[in-house]
């Protein structure tokens, strides 16, 4: 094999491996469980998130809460800050007033992009 083509493989091969692991380090968090409660007329969410990465990290957990019909009734935004390599942390929402919530979705916000958006 020629040096060149030697050269051009082995530098294929190192990009592919860069962009694995910033795939795989792109969303270290995850959500373990989450359910809806009821309280004295109120509705929140609670569960827990891992940190799956190698490093420290801060996210907001984004709560939003649907009607059965799919409109959205409200939203909240929990701080998750400063979780550890490999912690597992629980996280519960304000409990707050909506009628009708029949369900819920969950999104990890790691801040802004380096574009802005």
């Amino acid at each position: 094999m020629k040096k060149g083509s030697l050269l051009i493989l082995v530098t294929s091969l190192v990009f592919m491996a860069l962009v694995f692991h910033s795939l795989f380090d792109v969303q270290p968090v995850q959500v373990l469980a989450s359910r809806l409660e009821r309280d004295n007329g109120k509705v929140f969410v609670v569960g827990k998130v891992k940190n799956t990465g190698s490093r420290p990290v801060g996210i907001d957990l984004e709560v939003h809460y649907y009607a059965r019909d799919g409109q959205k009734l409200g939203q909240d935004t929990i701080s998750l800050n400063d979780l550890k390599a490999g912690e597992v942390a629980p996280f519960r929402s304000p409990p707050r007033a909506l009628p009708g919530v029949a369900e819920f979705s969950l999104y990890l916000n790691h801040g802004r992009n380096p574009y802005g958006n």
